[in-house]
């Protein structure tokens, strides 16, 4: 590795607290040289600095920004170098990066800069005294002002060497005197690292529990954090250590790389099966805190904002666009959206750790930022749930004391023995409208235009195919209401073999399925007649039960999810005994979602209606037209 040749005489363009106007003093008042610099610390922004250059005969000052708590440093939007001084070189070698024709010079003399801005230094007592082990000098030195922080020539601490070596009396002292666990050397390894790399667990404990040190710093080259060097060595003590100290046991490194994976790759089965086989369980966190199911952008920022102003401020959403969760975070004003990916059954953000679930994702992210501008502080909670109907909440269908009797009409059916297309699921595949209701008079089958649920096909737009079934096409559209208020449908086209035979039946049928009005429900909005006979019904986006089932196992807490989405079916189907009509065959595939806790059931396309004076029925066969009797139907359908 490349390292600057430079003595502390060539940096003394250091001059410490310095204001905006005493700057361009200094700057001005001898002879005025372009590129003439100086550095000082920022008046404005703690940990920061300024680059105060003379150029084309004016100041210009360049902010220096500090990344995290190492000496990691840039101007603006342009490359991070470790070491301040590394930056200054870089910028008197290279012109026209910050202005044009402006490139650093000659400084002004003064200091050179401090010892934990510094990529490398040189080796001094303190450097000495710990690598030999002499604690009785050590201490001695961190009575006065000796600069504990300050690097040798390979950009290691005191610290780095008392971790390098095991030397827990000297790492103690220096940590109780204030010294930095967390700075990294010319090769990108922070002390943590080289207590795991080394195997002294005991060290690791210190610098972690005493000292605080970032469990999860990484190396600057190869990303890797303190677990990728246990067990890259087989060090299975310091790998337990670290597992008991909260390290997530899956972190990766830049090549994508977990500890596991490394341990196996140098045979080291013993550590690897330790990892493989740790399960981390979640403390301190519950999704009910800040899970809010479907939000977009817009109305996750809202949210927030009502809520704290705070930094730290979140909340966990399902984008509906992404088909993915999303951790929403404000800090400073700035709202940051992180999608949640999955693979191989775990979760992660961008570069972070695989995690097992949205709790763990929640926990962690509290307890380190790992790449987030802060750490979670404050959840979001979601707004109450709407509450389950309760049975006795059902509506009742009303009896006409005067209405005629009526005898059923025999239920039309598809044949038992076609199955649903499980390649194409959908919210309509194979549905067939079939019921009949004696409270209602459905003699009359003459469905036509100036019917309240007539949709003209003018006002409606077709999307992109959502499903296909044996009977029918499903499309995602958009339908324009009669008060000029647009609407997303769902738009199933039949096809034209199946109503050649069966128009009329099933327009009867389907004026009765529109009067069917509940929360649990898929809802038939309407009718259009054209070449092809349309139905338009509610959009329900998160398809059907199965699926988001398959999908989202990971973040499905079955004690919660299937109890609310269990008793919004048992009211449904409720519903439809109450109005005497019996799906037969309700199934997860059947049973929509239009929010991770809003069930809705759907597909009918095995219902059948019963008259009220009459407990027996008769089935129609809808592509033979032939009279089937019940001694041929399912036990379990009847």
């Amino acid at each position: 590795m490349n390292r600057p040749n430079r003595t502390t005489e060539d940096m003394l363009w250091y001059h410490g607290r310095l204001s905006r106007e005493e700057a361009e003093k200094i700057l001005t008042q001898d002879e005025k040289k372009d590129g003439l610099f100086l550095v000082r610390e920022s008046n404005t922004s703690t940990g920061d600095y300024v680059l105060s250059v003379f150029h084309n005969n004016q100041v210009s000052h360049f902010q220096i920004r500090r990344h995290a708590e190492d000496a990691f440093f840039s101007i603006d939007e342009f490359p991070t170098f470790h070491g301040l001084e590394v930056l200054v070189n870089h910028y008197k070698v290279t012109p026209n990066l910050l202005s044009n024709n402006l490139v650093l010079t000659e400084y002004i003399e003064k200091f050179p800069p401090p010892p934990n801005t510094r990529r490398l230094g040189r080796t001094n007592l303190l450097h000495r005294s710990t690598g030999q082990g002499n604690y009785t000098v050590v201490k001695e030195l961190l009575k006065t002002d000796y600069p504990q922080d300050a690097k040798n020539q390979d950009g290691q601490t005191a610290v780095h060497l008392a971790s390098m070596n095991g030397q827990n009396d000297i790492l103690l002292k220096l940590i109780e005197c204030g010294a930095s666990v967390n700075l990294r050397d010319s090769v990108g390894f922070t002390p943590l690292h080289y207590a795991c790399y080394y195997n002294f667990p005991a060290t690791a404990r210190l610098l972690i529990q005493t000292g605080n040190a970032n469990i999860q710093a990484r190396n600057t080259d190869t990303g890797a954090v303190p677990l990728h060097e246990a067990a890259s060595q087989g060090h299975k003590t310091v790998v337990k250590e670290l597992l008991s100290l909260n390290a997530p046991a899956r972190p990766r490194n830049k090549d994508n790389m977990t500890p596991a994976q490394l341990a196996r790759l140098n045979n080291h089965s013993d550590c690897a099966e330790i990892l493989e086989n740790y399960k981390y369980t979640v403390k301190s966190t519950n999704r009910r805190e800040w899970y809010h199911s479907t939000l977009d952008r817009h109305e996750a920022e809202t949210t927030i904002k009502l809520h704290s102003t705070k930094s730290g401020t979140y909340l966990v959403r399902f984008s509906d666009r992404n088909k993915e969760d999303v951790l929403t975070l404000l800090n400073d004003e700035v709202f940051y959206h992180y999608i949640i990916r999955k693979k191989d059954g775990y979760l992660f953000i961008d570069d972070g750790p695989y995690l097992e679930s949205l709790e763990h994702i929640v926990e962690y992210y509290s307890l380190m930022s790992d790449g987030l501008p802060t750490v979670l502080r404050y959840h979001v909670p979601p707004k109450p749930k709407p509450p389950v109907p309760e049975f006795s909440t059902m509506p009742k269908p009303s009896k006409k004391k005067n209405s005629p009797k009526v005898a059923p009409k025999p239920v039309v059916l598809p044949k038992g023995d076609e199955p649903h297309n499980k390649y194409f699921p959908s919210q309509f595949a194979n549905i067939s409208f079939t019921s009949d209701f004696s409270t209602t008079n459905t003699t009359n089958n003459n469905y036509n235009e100036n019917e309240n649920n007539y949709i003209p096909q003018e006002r409606l737009q077709r999307g992109n195919l959502i499903g296909e079934g044996e009977f029918a096409f499903v499309y995602e559209g958009s339908y324009l209401k009669r008060n000029g208020e647009p609407m997303k449908v769902a738009i199933k086209i039949l096809h034209n073999d199946q109503m050649e035979t069966n128009k009329e039946a099933f327009l009867s049928e389907a004026k009765v399925m529109m009067k069917l009005n509940h929360r649990c429900i898929v809802k038939l909005i309407g009718l259009s007649l054209g070449p092809s006979l349309l139905m338009v019904q509610e959009l329900v986006p998160l398809g059907s039960i199965l699926q988001y089932i398959e999908l989202n196992r990971d973040r499905i807490e079955p004690n919660y999810e299937f109890k609310i989405w269990a008793a919004q079916i048992a009211c449904g189907m409720e519903y439809l005994e109450e109005n005497r009509f019996v799906h037969r065959d309700l199934a997860a595939r059947n049973i929509l979602l239009a929010t991770p806790v809003e069930a809705k059931i759907s597909d009918f396309g095995l219902s059948r209606a019963l008259g009220t004076d009459h407990e027996y029925y008769s089935i129609i066969d809808l592509k033979s037209n032939l009279n089937l009797g019940a001694q041929f139907t399912k036990r379990e359908s009847l």
